[in-house]
């Protein structure tokens, strides 16, 4: 029997401190190595509880607080260098400390896949 697999998703882990800010640079590429061309892609990184309850939520939306974008610190339009920088701020890190699940889904159009995904961990900042 064939079987077709359309997740192109990657299951990694994403361990922060508490009150600490954060930078997580990402590539990302095609099936032939070459970068992803973002140009009109919408991103969103949501982190929830295990009642599926949004602890936070950043985008690249540029008229909303956004925290994720193509360069550093997560501003900027993205584009064809596949380059993706996610802010997690002092304030986003301030959540409870503990462990959760994420989801980083790329979107353009009626077109949404989950890119990135996995427990997100909230370390406690004595």
């Amino acid at each position: 029997m064939a079987t077709i697999n359309t997740d192109i998703s990657q299951k990694i882990d994403i361990i922060i401190r508490e009150n600490n800010s954060s930078v997580i640079n990402l590539t990302i590429s095609d099936s032939s190595g070459s970068p992803f061309n973002l140009t009109g892609y919408a991103t969103t990184l949501r982190v929830y509880d295990s009642s599926n309850v949004t602890i936070f939520e950043l985008n690249n939306d540029v008229g909303l607080s956004s925290g994720i974008g193509n360069t550093v610190g997560g501003s900027g339009t993205l584009d064809s260098t596949g380059k993706i920088s996610i802010n997690i701020s002092t304030i986003t890190s301030s959540a409870n400390p503990g462990t959760y699940k994420y989801k980083f889904v790329l979107s353009k159009g009626i077109t949404n896949q989950t890119w990135l995904y996995g427990k997100f961990k909230i370390n406690e900042d004595n």
